[in-house]
């Protein structure tokens, strides 16, 4: 019994392994150029980026910009991709990519203009956390100065009390 559930596990695993797809890699788009050096495709280096930037065509240069936008090995630069999707549009006014590189720049704008937003409200609320922590403490201290003073008053209440009895039976 035993030797057939493992067959039945076997089988269900080799079944599983052999539906699973690989995972698409793109070889020419795994190592991008430091910022501020250009390479050409035959990764070799140029001194004048225009010469790259026209020898590409309106496809390649869309793929480039979206590649800065991210992936698992690279983090994300807007900077570069909005660049680059600039560039496309002003290169190539008739390409099948201008819409969509358009809407691309709008959205990092946006994402730009949130991310500053994020953290001008970040710096609010923190300063608001800290001034509602500054108001417990202060709150704290009036509420311990309160009972201090009901007690001073309790006291004097007391020391009067007295000092008329002190006042009677010196009468």
């Amino acid at each position: 019994m035993d030797r057939k559930r493992w067959f039945v596990l076997f089988l269900a695993v080799m079944f599983l392994t052999a539906c699973a797809s690989a995972v698409p890699t793109f070889p020419d788009r795994d190592i991008h150029p430091p910022k501020g050096v250009p390479i050409t495709k035959d990764k070799t280096v140029v001194k004048d980026k225009a010469i790259v930037d026209r020898s590409m065509s309106d496809t390649d240069l869309f793929h480039d910009a979206v590649s800065y936008l991210g992936n698992p090995e690279v983090t994300v630069d807007y900077l570069r991709a909005r660049s680059a999707f600039e560039l496309l549009v002003k290169t190539y006014p008739k390409s099948k990519w201008r819409n969509l590189s358009e809407t691309f720049i709008r959205i990092i704008d946006d994402i730009k203009a949130y991310q500053a937003k994020s953290i001008s409200d970040q710096l609010l609320l923190d300063k608001a956390q800290a001034d509602k922590g500054r108001l417990f403490q202060e709150n704290e201290q009036l509420k311990k100065d309160s009972e201090q003073l009901k007690k001073d008053i309790q006291l004097l209440k007391n020391l009067e009390i007295q000092l008329e009895k002190r006042e009677r039976t010196l009468r």
